[in-house]
């Protein structure tokens, strides 16, 4: 049986009652139909709910979706945890906002430390630290803005692409960048800074 990220369906109404976007109530209503920790899909459509609550400045509301992914004991499955964990860096970036250090900081430390749990391919801590510096490696601030992406469909005039781009480009850069561990995430993190607005206010028109 599945196990439902959210027990019953209040939270989400509640959430479509508040922000009255054709996203987010699309959203909310996919999450009505169906929401599981193990499914990949429902963990990426709760995500993406959580980012557009940000985008529309409903920061509370954001931290009301991720809150319930804190419940679930860690397993090694990228597929649902790659979300959870862009929603986790973006709580780390709102509860910053709203004076909250030590809570960002303790939720950094529980995704390093997941992101360091051996799995049956990478089995002992050593070899997960080993990959896991190269990996980490390859988050650059030209990979996670992806400008190459975007701009071609600008130059055409495909608004929609691009924006969905832009979109996805904010899950990798708040998402990793607030954590900390993207060592040259965090040498251009001004830049990605004013990235991370110039997105939003592109997605908000």
């Amino acid at each position: 049986m599945a196990t439902p990220i959210f027990e019953d369906n209040v939270i989400l109404e509640a959430i479509k009652e508040s922000c009255q976007e054709k996203k987010v109530s699309s959203l909310c209503n996919k999450l009505i139909k169906k929401n599981s920790y193990k499914s990949g899909k429902d963990c990426e459509t709760l995500c993406h709910l959580a980012y557009w609550l940000y985008i529309y400045d409903k920061a509370e509301l954001a931290l009301t979706c991720i809150q319930p992914t804190h419940n679930i004991a860690y397993f090694t499955d990228a597929g649902v945890w790659t979300f959870i964990h862009a929603m986790w860096g973006l709580e780390i970036r709102i509860l910053r906002e709203q004076g909250e250090e030590n809570k960002a900081l303790e939720i950094a430390h529980a995704i390093d430390e997941q992101y360091l749990t051996p799995t049956p391919l990478v089995d002992t801590r050593e070899k997960k630290a080993a990959h896991e510096k190269k990996r980490r490696s390859r988050f650059t601030y030209e990979s996670v803005i992806n400008g190459e992406k975007i701009e071609p469909h600008l130059q055409s005039g495909n608004l929609n692409m691009a924006n969905g781009w832009r979109f996805t480009s904010l899950l990798s850069m708040i998402g990793n960048t607030e954590t900390g561990l993207f060592p040259l995430l965090a040498e251009r993190k001004h830049d990605i800074e004013l990235k991370i607005q110039e997105y939003i206010s592109e997605l908000k028109k």
